[in-house]
């Protein structure tokens, strides 16, 4: 049986791993959980699973047997103590880096579904997973399906990673004016059940910005491509220099993701996941850069290095707030992004302070951008 330690735990991918677990409890047994404010279902899952230990944004009560932590720093208090063979990181943002620095300290497997902490550090995290032995596996379906898709070859054979993206709810929709489109409008994806903010970055494409940064640099390329494929069957391939392209596919289901992150290399876990109907067509298209940018700029910004793709994650995601609160159009997240990268020079990243001072800065220059147009 593996131990799991799961950071964000009633997050959207928190809530899939914990579902992974109920399936197979002869497998997983969780040692740890921990949360932002939603103490409600934080609560239910510690009198389910009973962990060692627990954290929360929020004061909380655990049950006989935990040990709690509440306050900014309890992830990062409890991924420094709690010995697990696979830590789940699944905390958005840039609240993900300190704990997850942590969990690599212990040098197991790091079950990754945090986009951020590549984007804006990969060089700080990945080197701290080379000195200290740790195993990052991703959980994004897009990753993760060139994790597998790359084990079929040998890494210096590779020619290019192809993602594939479902285009949102606008992308087959030429008609749609994107400067009128509104956030309830854009939180509904076509594919996938995701949370506000995802869904936002699916529909404007910075979603497919971001996971070609964090393919180049998970993977160590500068030769990654996206194709529009809307019925999300495909969730990645992998193009050799023989002219060979491997591709994974299953029907969208982030817990076969997840459950492969807990279960490499083995694949012998199966609670009725449904097999691809081969009758059903596959369809692809060509990226439309003119109307959905984000992906050309974030490939530019992955060339840059340094800074500039943590200036493309920060100002989408401060860009991305303001248009859930109706304060910006749509069409202006782009806007905001491009022009935080304009008045920012890029810098190496040297620490995780630097990044929250550069998140600071961010906000004060683009509130005040905001405020101009």
């Amino acid at each position: 049986m593996k131990t799991v330690a799961v950071f964000g735990s009633t997050g959207s991918i928190g809530v899939q791993t914990l579902n992974v677990v109920r399936r197979f409890p002869h497998e997983y047994k969780i040692v740890a959980l921990t949360s932002g404010s939603n103490t409600e279902l934080f609560s239910e899952q510690l009198t389910e699973f009973a962990p060692q230990f627990a954290g929360s944004l929020a004061d909380i009560d655990v049950p006989d047997g935990t040990r709690g932590f509440c306050g900014f720093s309890a992830a990062e208090k409890v991924a420094s103590i709690v010995d697990a063979d696979i830590y789940v990181m699944a905390v958005s943002g840039l609240a993900a880096l300190t704990p997850l620095i942590e969990c690599i300290k212990h040098g197991k497997r790091i079950a990754l579904a945090n986009k951020e902490a590549i984007v804006c550090a990969g060089e700080l995290v990945l080197d701290a997973a080379r000195k200290y032995g740790a195993e990052i596996i991703p959980v994004d379906s897009e990753h993760s399906a060139v994790f597998q898709c790359l084990k079929t070859g040998m890494r210096g054979d590779l020619k290019r990673i192809v993602l594939t993206a479902s285009g949102g709810p606008f992308y087959s929709d030429k008609s749609i004016d994107l400067s009128s489109v509104t956030p309830e409008q854009a939180v509904k994806h076509p594919t996938w059940n995701m949370g506000a903010k995802i869904s936002v970055d699916s529909a404007t494409m910075v979603n497919k910005g971001l996971e070609i940064i964090e393919a180049g640099r998970l993977f160590s390329t500068y030769s990654v491509d996206y194709v529009i494929h809307p019925e999300s069957v495909i969730h990645s391939m992998v193009e050799f220099l023989d002219g060979s392209t491997v591709a994974l596919m299953s029907y969208p289901n982030m817990e076969l993701a997840i459950q492969y992150a807990l279960s490499y290399p083995y694949r012998y876990l199966n609670d009725g996941v449904k097999a691809f109907d081969f009758s059903v067509p596959l369809t692809f298209a060509e990226p439309d850069e003119k109307r959905f940018p984000a992906p050309a700029t974030a490939r530019r910004c992955l060339l840059e290095g340094g800074t500039a793709p943590a200036v493309f994650s920060i100002a989408d995601e401060i860009a991305v707030g303001m248009f859930l609160k109706k304060k910006i159009k749509f069409t202006d997240i782009n806007v905001i992004i491009d022009e935080a990268l304009c008045i920012n020079e890029t810098k190496r990243v040297a620490s995780i302070s630097q990044l929250y001072e550069l998140r600071a800065s961010l906000e004060k220059q683009i509130g005040a951008f905001v405020h101009r147009i």
